[in-house]
């Protein structure tokens, strides 16, 4: 036993070597952690707990979920001028109606607990809707409401609870903007009541007063948004709005679904349509990036679209910042729809933490991939270089240039498999050269044909085996150097100087080398048992990649494990977890003392406990219910929630 461990150990490590003597020096320092972004679960509308989701990613060997929940999922119609007051309103689960706190928590709590997932929260957040119709008639329609954007990176709660959409939260954002409204109520319900004090016509004077007092009480300044569903189609103002709150809080912000089915769908007497906007992305400015695999195929990814179109104005110094193209999953259940893992955003990082998969799509070193079955397309180099300094740039990064700029490229299938695909380079807007190659692939090319005179330009790459399975890559930028003596940019020197999230980014000017030594990962963040499970490496040679030995990506060996089936549990949950008299405990007041899966009376419930049952305590939880808090307790080896008012601790 111990000698075929050591002749697997040498195997691994010999692979090891070759792989590191074969890559490309520019892509040494990065390793590649496949993701997987807009995640739903029953916090809205998928069908998943977080534990379950998380379970499920680490069996497809996947490295981080960013979750995507509806952040306020609701309608409101109300009869004008009485819209707040005369209403009627209709709203699913979602985050904040939850708890964002709630949520957070749940996130926090399961990523400590799971060694070799990264979990991050995000959420996806539809900021503005209107009618059109009439109520009356059966012809009203909400309109825009699958228009959305997904936010990444709000950690608190607060940011979540303040998110410029409708019919949300208490806010003084925008108190200035309904003040002069509101005060002008208030002075004439004060009118009224002083005619009503003064006797005159009290029946209609106390009617006049009373209308007034409703008035003002529909116009309260305290709104959630500075928009209402009322007054048509603003066009890109509320998803402006949200845009600009997101970078002042320092989060990410991504548009989603651009191209909608332009179809009235009908529920009860409700019609809902929400048009393809793709022109969104040139209408507003300073989000990140946009999701550039779906569930259907994107047209702002073909060349001279939207995407070149938004490239080519940062080029131009028309754009402070360039835009992202990322995969989005939007998974809700795993026997319908998309699959967990069928999209994937691949991050090139220094380590497998959370901040360096934010800061990888904050500047771009993110490529996109959907992919049938459990085998995809792997982008492991596509760097830009100038042969005459040595300099390179990778994904997301500017190289100046003194020459013609040479493409690196290296494709092939994560299992090894051979396959024929097409393999397409487009610069700045344009497809400039087009292959059909055989996997796994390498491609060095030099663009001779460029007029460095007429100015920068950016390369990015589509590669597609079928309709299944394919990539996209996000850009490299190259500046011509006009005799200034000015540096190159080059990850071959130096890490890629970070841009916090929400910094513009300078269009022109270059990047400087900036030598350091990597920062130590954040300890609550940063993992280190956690194993990278693919890195910018080529495939080993075939004497190496026996199943039993190692795979082509320098994972260990891992066997399909089996997705452990959702059991139900009993109204007495067994077995109980033992305990001793030192440890901490909770024992049941009542009967029928509800255990959820979630701290929050909406969760599902998990099992039930009797009077005087007892279960191990593993802690309190910060999210509250009437001012009293949930525990975490140990239901036989899994986690639930129970409401500390219900139980005794001992």
């Amino acid at each position: 036993m111990k000698e075929h461990y050591g002749f697997k150990m040498s195997v691994v490590l010999a692979g090891a070597m070759i792989f590191l003597l074969a890559t490309d020096f520019a892509y040494a320092g990065f390793i590649q952690l496949d993701g997987v972004a807009d995640v739903k679960t029953r916090f809205s509308r998928g069908c998943s707990t977080l534990q379950e989701v998380a379970e499920l990613a680490r069996a497809k060997a996947i490295d981080a979920v960013i979750f995507g929940d509806q952040a306020r999922d609701s309608l409101e119609y109300g009869l004008v001028p009485l819209e707040r007051i005369i209403r009627k309103r209709s709203e699913n689960s979602s985050v904040l109606t939850v708890g964002a706190s709630a949520y957070i928590s749940e996130i926090n709590d399961n990523d400590r607990q799971l060694e070799e997932t990264l979990l991050i929260s995000g959420a996806e957040v539809s900021p503005f809707y209107y009618w059109t119709g009439n109520v009356f008639k059966d012809t009203l329609v909400a309109n825009n409401v699958g228009k959305h954007l997904f936010v990444v990176g709000l950690n608190a709660p607060e940011l979540y609870e303040q998110l410029p959409i409708l019919d949300s939260n208490f806010s003084k954002r925008y108190f200035s903007e309904y003040r002069n409204v509101f005060i002008g109520c208030v002075a004439l319900f004060l009118l009224s009541l002083f005619i009503v004090l003064k006797g005159y016509k009290k029946k209609a004077s106390k009617l006049v007063a009373g209308i007034i007092f409703l008035v003002v009480i529909n116009n309260m300044p305290f709104r959630s948004s500075p928009f209402d569903q009322y007054s048509g189609d603003l066009g890109a103002k509320p998803y402006q709005e949200l845009i600009n709150y997101v970078n002042n809080t320092g989060g990410l912000i991504f548009w989603n679904d651009m191209d909608a089915s332009n179809v009235i769908s009908q529920e009860g007497r409700i019609g809902y349509k929400t048009e393809p906007h793709p022109e969104d992305l040139m209408l507003t400015s300073g989000y990140t990036g946009f999701q550039s695999i779906g569930d259907s195929p994107v047209v702002q990814v073909e060349p001279g679209q939207e995407w070149d179109k938004l490239l080519n104005e940062y080029l131009q110094g028309k754009r402070k910042k360039p835009i992202w193209g990322y995969g989005g999953n939007n998974y809700l259940c795993e026997d319908e729809g998309a699959k967990l893992g069928e999209i994937r955003t691949i991050f090139l990082v220094r380590e497998k933490s959370r901040d360096d998969v934010l800061d990888a799509m904050a500047n771009g070193r993110m490529y996109a991939v959907r992919q049938a079955g459990n085998e995809r397309l792997s982008l492991d180099s596509f760097t830009v270089s100038d042969i005459t300094s040595g300099q390179h740039a990778i994904m997301g990064e500017k190289l100046i240039s003194n020459d013609f700029p040479e493409l690196k490229v290296k494709v092939r299938l994560t299992k090894g498999t051979e396959k024929t695909v097409s393999l397409s380079v487009i610069r700045n807007g344009v497809e400039v050269k087009q292959e059909t190659v055989e996997l796994p692939y390498e491609m060095t090319w030099r663009d001779v044909d460029i007029k460095r005179d007429e100015g920068p330009v950016f390369y990015r790459l589509k590669v597609e085996a079928d309709s299944e399975n394919y990539l996209v890559s996000n850009p490299i930028f190259v500046h011509f150097n006009g005799g200034d003596g000015t540096q190159v940019a080059s990850a071959t020197q130096s890490k890629t100087e970070k841009l916090s999230m929400g910094e513009p980014i300078e269009p022109i000017e270059p990047i400087k080398p900036n030598i350091s030594i990597p920062k130590n990962p954040n300890p609550p963040l940063a993992k280190p048992t956690k194993l990278v499970v693919d890195t910018m490496f080529p495939s080993v040679p075939k004497i190496l990649e026996p199943k039993d030995v190692i795979t082509a990506n320098l994972t260990p060996p891992t066997l399909n494990q089996p997705i452990p089936p959702t059991v139900k549990m009993p109204n007495a949950p067994s077995p109980l977890a033992k305990f001793t008299d030192r440890d901490a405990s909770v024992i049941a007041k009542i009967d029928g003392v509800s255990l959820k899966n979630g701290p929050g009376p909406k969760f599902p419930e998990v099992g039930r406990l009797n009077k005087g049952d007892r279960l191990a305590l593993i802690r309190k939880t910060d999210v509250e219910f009437n001012g009293e808090p949930w525990l975490l307790v140990d239901l036989g080896g899994r986690k639930a929630y129970v409401w500390s008012e219900l139980v005794s601790i001992k």
